[in-house]
Order: C-alpha cells, then sequence, then structure tokens
C-alpha cells in the first residue's frame, strides 16, 4: 500500500458509494466480493451503504483494493475526498 492512504490509528476512510459502483462494474455480487475479501456479506453491505465515511484497516482496505483489482498507485481513489486532501497535505 502506498504510504500516503491517509492511514491514521483508527483506520482507512473508504468511500462507501465508490466502493458499491466499483464493485458493480468489476460484475462481482455482494456475496461474491465479500467471499473474494475474506469478510462476511454483511460487513460489505454496511461499508457500501453508510452515508457517511467508514473507517476500514488497512489490511480489509488492501484486501478489499485486490478483490477490484485496483494497482497500489491507485488506491487512493477508493478514499473519502477528505482523506483523500488529508493524504495530499501529508505527502
Amino acid at each position: 500500500m502506498p504510504k500516503n492512504t491517509a492511514v491514521n490509528p483508527t483506520g482507512v476512510e473508504i468511500d462507501g458509494p465508490k466502493l458499491r459502483i466499483r464493485r458493480k462494474l468489476s460484475g462481482q455480487s455482494m456475496a461474491a466480493f465479500a467471499a473474494r475479501c475474506g469478510v462476511h456479506v454483511s460487513y460489505i453491505s454496511h461499508l457500501e451503504r453508510q452515508p457517511e465515511p467508514r473507517r476500514v484497516s488497512p489490511e480489509k482496505f488492501a484486501l478489499i483494493c485486490d478483490a477490484l483489482n485496483i494497482p497500489s498507485n491507485q488506491r487512493h481513489t477508493m478514499l473519502t475526498a477528505d482523506a483523500q486532501k488529508r493524504a495530499k497535505a501529508a505527502a
């Protein structure tokens, strides 16, 4: 994972609506995607449905990005806009 992924002690802010869009564009059902990530389908559902940002562990973030085939140099696109701004400012 690149150094500037807006990781903090409480996790990575993932953008749920972006996650849903990317998952659907990849053609994966929620159940299949959850299985690829090694998490329960309700976890993915919770991430995708929440209007406010959700924090996930850096490890879960990497698993999610891997399941979506997102290269490490583009993983920042899965962060919330605020997290992207903070990462850019810290760089």
